[in-house]
């Protein structure tokens, strides 16, 4: 092999954008939403909030899990489940590949959780306990509540026989798992990996739990305006559900079947606090080390980031600690990047979170359009960057800088670029 070829070999690029969201299914309804500043997030419909202080969410609807499998899949799988398999189909079917197009060994998934089944199969497997006895409890629930079974789910659904793993490393989960098949793709341990995140974590269960913790906003109405990153009024988080799939593959292997490019991987970095389960380390140390760490495996210097795609939740210190990392990272540079969450229209959907994310930073770098995060009326003075207020901004954006942070005090940071 010629030192080109060996090049590309190497290189890891994202050839396909498959998303279920509140605010849009597939890329293009998603991406649109996002632009637009179209919020998913309404009054919650689909179980009773009368007992929890929080009553809205980001509900997926105009989902029919039959059309992405068949009927009796469907009806047996959780529902995150089926929100990995329809991600994952429409990310093969935007990157023009179809299962029998690539070797099943040589074809991936990796998929990340945090609640996994806990949102539908959970909840019904502990109804069904408490009302009828455990001798009434479905035989396959526990397999369906289980972390692997969306990526297990999506195997089965597509016929793949590769590399394959799950990966429960809470918001952080979606960029882990394009990190971990760029790892399998340089090994050679396959061509082609089907990254992405899931959830189905708005239950009556999950809503309780969250509410427990006292992180969800109590800003009900109108829920739209509820998830407000970086603004002083912001008062937590806004919980949502759905899922977002990547084609990940080396740039011969797409090259070589002439598939459009959206963006090459370039570095990740990945570090933890050691701080607090809930709470942020105020001061971003730790955050801006995974930042630098991207950067340095990418080669990339703070001058090149274009934009921040950023985890921005609504929660003070997450949003606070964000901001406060990315002025250590990149420097005075960081007042002049523009920077903004998503998540201020999609809400908030755990591992799905860093999968819709790398998503809109793909059409970011296709479009040269910049997603705003909508609800930003009152400056905070500790959140004092460039968070692209309220409306899109048109500007040519190469390289992305993607942040997720978790549970626990765990930090992702994926970097990406225009392909050249």
């Amino acid at each position: 092999m010629t030192a080109s070829l060996l090049e590309q070999h190497q290189r890891i690029v994202i050839t396909g954008l498959g998303v279920v969201a509140p605010n849009g299914i597939g890329k293009q309804a998603f991406w649109n939403a996002v632009i637009e500043g179209r919020s998913g997030v309404d009054w919650i419909t689909t179980f009773d909030t009368s007992e929890t202080y929080c009553k809205i969410g980001g509900e997926v609807t105009d989902f029919e899990p039959s059309d992405f499998m068949d009927s009796k899949s469907a009806r047996r799988n959780g529902r995150f489940s089926n929100y990995a398999v329809a991600a994952a189909r429409l990310a093969m079917d935007d990157a023009g590949l179809q299962p029998g197009d690539v070797d099943p060994y040589k074809t991936g998934t990796i998929f990340g959780t945090t609640l996994a089944g806990l949102g539908s199969i959970g909840d019904e497997m502990y109804h069904d306990f408490e009302t009828r006895g455990p001798g009434h409890v479905d035989p396959l629930a526990p397999s369906q509540l289980a972390a692997h079974a969306a990526t297990a789910n999506v195997f089965i659904e597509l016929g793949l026989k590769g590399h394959n793993t799950t990966t429960g490393a809470g918001c952080v989960a979606g960029i882990d798992a394009v990190a971990s098949s760029a790892a399998a793709l340089r090994a050679g341990k396959t061509h082609v990996m089907v990254a992405g995140g899931t959830e189905a974590c708005l239950s009556i269960v999950g809503m309780s739990l969250l509410c427990a913790q006292r992180v969800l906003t109590h800003r009900n109405d109108p829920p739209q305006k509820a998830c407000r990153p970086y603004d002083n009024t912001r008062d937590g988080l806004v919980l949502s559900e759905g899922a977002g799939a990547v084609i990940v593959e080396t740039a011969e292997h797409a090259m070589d079947r002439g598939a459009r490019i959206y963006a090459e991987v370039l570095g990740y970095g990945s570090t933890t606090e050691a701080y607090h389960l809930l709470r942020s380390d105020p001061t971003g140390e730790e955050l801006a080390y995974a930042f630098r760490s991207a950067m340095l495996e990418g080669k990339v210097a703070p001058d090149e980031i274009d934009y921040v795609c950023a985890h921005g939740i609504s929660n003070r210190q997450y949003d606070t600690a964000e901001s406060q990392a990315v002025k250590i990272a990149l420097g005075e540079r960081a007042y002049n990047v523009p920077m903004s969450s998503i998540k201020s229209s999609t809400g908030q959907p755990f591992a799905a979170g860093g999968s819709w994310q790398l998503a809109a930073a793909c059409m970011s770098i296709q479009t040269g359009f910049i997603p705003p995060t909508i609800n930003y009326q009152v400056p905070d003075p500790d959140c004092d960057l460039d968070y692209v207020p309220n409306y899109a901004r048109r500007g040519r954006v190469d390289t992305v800088m993607i942040n997720s942070h978790s549970v626990g005090g765990t930090h992702g940071c994926l970097i990406i670029r225009r392909f050249e």
